[in-house]
Parts: C-alpha cells; structure tokens; sequence
C-alpha cells in the first residue's frame, strides 16, 4: 500500500512539495483584492532535535490572512496563492509551502537517520480538508516522507497521525466511506528512505 499524494498543490512546488522564495514575490505572486483587513499570524513553538545536534529545535511559523469587515477569517491571503513559512534557528533551510495556514508538530524519528521528524498540517481550499505531511531533514534538506488528506475540524484532528506497529511507520489519513456519509481512518506505510 502506497501514500495518497494529493494534487492539491499547484503552484512552483518541488518533489517534497515545497516552495522557492521567489514565489512571495508580489511581482511573481499577484496581489489579490479583499475586504477587510490583512494580518500576519506567528508562532514560535518548540521541536525535538531535527538537525542531529543534539539541542532541541524551535521553529517560527508565519502566513499572511484577510479578516472580513465582519470579523471573520476567510480563506485568502490578499495574493493570488497563498504561502506559509517555517524558519528554524541555525543551518536548517526554511519551508515555504502552499497552505492559507499551518501548524507544525513534532514527530519521534520515523525514518532511522537519528533525528526526530516534523508533521506540517495544512490548511486548503475545501472546507476543513488538508493535509498532512511528514518532513524528515535528511542531507541537508527537508524530505518529504509521506504526505495524506486529513479531515482538520478540531484539536482531536491534529493527535495521533503517525502510529507504530512492529516496526513499521503509518500515516493515518482521513477518507470518506463509500457513499460518502461518514468520514473513516485509513493507515498508508511511510517509506523509511526519502526521496533524494
């Protein structure tokens, strides 16, 4: 069984489905009108030791999003795509991915290089659907290791996604049944070696 990569990426995204720079760009990325008004969301949050160091990680999330004239949060980011960013102290690279929002959790080492792993929990389009992807930074670079749909309601959503069993790794996503009444937990096997 293989993980369910989503093609709800769209934009200038590499294999690991992350973002240059230059896509912040407004002459790149084209402002998009809104009404309301445009806020910038930060957090700081502490990680486990993911560059092998030996010192604990802390990452500092941030994305652009429009608050209505009646004080509601849509869906939009005053440009045409929506990014989110994730910097870290030291050497390790930033992340910029497509997401109206994010968080960012630890993760025990999933893969065996020795250094624990990130889960990124998106936020897109469709009401309360994202995803989920499991980063490991292996060489230098951040590895996407598995990446599934996640149905993002509530605080429950975001605990347990990956579970152990043996010695095996799994993903747990969210999937609709067959007729679309009732929305279920399916386990997809994360590869132990990133893509290079």
């Amino acid at each position: 069984m293989a993980l369910v990569f989503c093609p709800e990426a769209t934009y200038a995204q590499d294999e690991n489905g992350l973002s240059d720079a230059t896509q912040l760009d407004t002459t790149v990325n084209l402002i998009r009108p809104y009404k309301g008004r445009l806020e910038t969301e930060k957090r700081a949050l502490l990680l486990g030791d993911i560059d092998g160091d030996k010192v604990k990680d802390s990452a500092f999330i941030a994305y652009r999003r429009v608050i209505g004239i009646d004080s509601t949060y849509q869906k939009a980011c005053g440009q045409n795509v929506c990014y989110s960013t994730i910097k870290f102290q030291g050497n390790i690279p930033e992340i910029i991915i497509e997401a109206y929002s994010i968080d960012v959790k630890p993760v025990a080492d999933v893969n065996g290089d020795g250094n624990e792993d990130i889960l990124i929990f998106r936020e897109l389009q469709q009401y309360n659907w994202g995803l989920v992807g499991l980063y490991s930074f292996y060489g230098n670079s951040w590895k996407l290791l598995g990446e599934v749909e996640a149905f993002l309601s509530d605080d429950a959503a975001y605990d347990n996604r990956v579970i152990k069993s043996g010695s095996q790794y799994y993903l747990v996503a969210d999937v609709w049944n067959k007729d679309y009444s009732e929305i279920k937990k399916k386990n997809f096997l994360i590869r132990k070696k990133p893509k290079k």
